[in-house]
């Protein structure tokens, strides 16, 4: 009776072991890729796909298309996409703090791609809340238009972002 409560337990924690995965932190305690979380886009942006975003400037969020709150209005996300495939996310008050974030760090931004008119941005979030060692992988579909990115899922979310030379 004994050896079969000890072999159960010893069962369940080798279960739990396996899915959790440990994410190293930098000095900065920022969480970062390592070789069980890793971007799968790993082509770089050809020059075609270069024509159709601007990376010399900023995807700044517009308010149109469905409800938006103040702090949403007020602190507007910003997208800058780089051409080697990585972009930085960040919100207007935050994007010149957090200097010590890298491509390298999960809370970066991501990466992209583009086939035709739609992009992609892969991404990591955690799991359930900031202070967990699960991070999911998110995949958004965009579409551009001009100037605009406009993502939208058709069930809750309808995030739009406008190209801006600067933030003012």
């Amino acid at each position: 009776m004994f050896s079969k409560k000890v072999l159960f337990i010893i069962c369940l924690f080798s279960l739990i072991s396996c899915g959790y995965i440990r994410i190293p932190k930098n000095e900065y305690g920022e969480p970062v890729l390592n070789e069980k979380v890793k971007y799968t886009f790993l082509d770089i942006p050809t020059e075609t796909d270069l024509k159709k975003i601007d990376t010399s400037t900023y995807y700044v969020q517009i308010f149109e298309g469905r409800y938006y709150n103040d702090g949403e209005k007020e602190n507007p996300q910003v997208l800058k996409f780089h051409s080697d495939g990585f972009f930085k996310k960040s919100i207007v008050t935050n994007l010149e703090k957090n200097i010590h974030r890298n491509k390298n760090s999960i809370y970066y931004g991501g990466k992209y791609k583009i086939k035709e008119n739609v992009i992609e941005l892969e991404q990591f979030y955690p799991s359930t809340g900031g202070s967990t060692n699960y991070y999911i992988r998110n995949i958004s579909k965009g579409k551009i238009d001009g100037n605009k990115i406009i993502f939208d899922d058709n069930k809750y979310s309808l995030t739009i972002f406008e190209k801006k030379q600067d933030l003012n």
